[in-house]
């Protein structure tokens, strides 16, 4: 069995998932300083994933029995830097994503209202959750990783629709790019919306 780390929303309030060092050099020809940014990639194991959701995976051909879920400071920067500005989401009919929201990470896998299992993507395969919250619909992908080097079902990215999203425009919303391939996956009724799941 894994074991939980602490809490999202303790680790976001605490800083520690995101850090990022600067590191002063002097160039010797010129004498010039310069910043260099160093990035440390770090990640957070938040649990195995519900047996609704294996077993619909399974169904598709695609095995997350050895899998968990799990989010990064990559993830959370990118959430934050893309999806947190209160203008830009705004212009694009969504809410700003706050950390509050990222915290949330570990119910939204859990008892989503529905998740779209196995979408294949620039030839990388995800789950896209809808979960409605008081904040709005909140719509979740992550990345499923099942090589030697990873084993995860890891956060890409989050953004939050104004008001109540429907089945149908959550569809829509997730076939947006061209590039999204679903005829190989599967949409089901998360355990937010009928316990235990049921495949649609």
């Amino acid at each position: 069995m894994l074991t939980c780390l602490p809490s999202l929303s303790t680790i976001l309030v605490n800083k520690t998932v995101i850090k990022l060092f600067y590191k002063k050099r002097v160039e010797e020809n010129g004498n010039k300083l310069y910043k260099k940014l160093v990035h440390q990639f770090s990640k957070t194991i938040i649990g195995e994933p519900e047996k609704w959701l294996v077993d619909a995976a399974v169904s598709i051909g695609l095995d997350y029995s050895g899998l968990c879920h799990e989010t990064t400071n990559e993830f959370i920067n990118h959430c934050i830097n893309q999806h947190g500005n209160e203008k830009t989401e705004s212009l694009r009919g969504q809410v700003p994503v706050t950390p509050a929201e990222i915290g949330l990470i570990p119910e939204i896998v859990k008892n989503p209202d529905y998740v779209i299992i196995g979408i294949k993507k620039y030839g990388q395969i995800f789950n896209v959750y809808l979960k409605h919250e008081t904040s709005g619909s909140i719509i979740y992908y992550e990345e499923v990783l099942n090589s030697k080097k990873n084993k995860s079902l890891r956060s890409k990215t989050m953004y939050i629709k104004v008001g109540s999203v429907s089945r149908e425009t959550f569809l829509k919303i997730v076939l947006n790019n061209a590039n999204t391939d679903i005829s190989g996956s599967k949409m089901v009724v998360g355990a937010g919306g009928h316990p235990g799941g049921e495949a649609e």
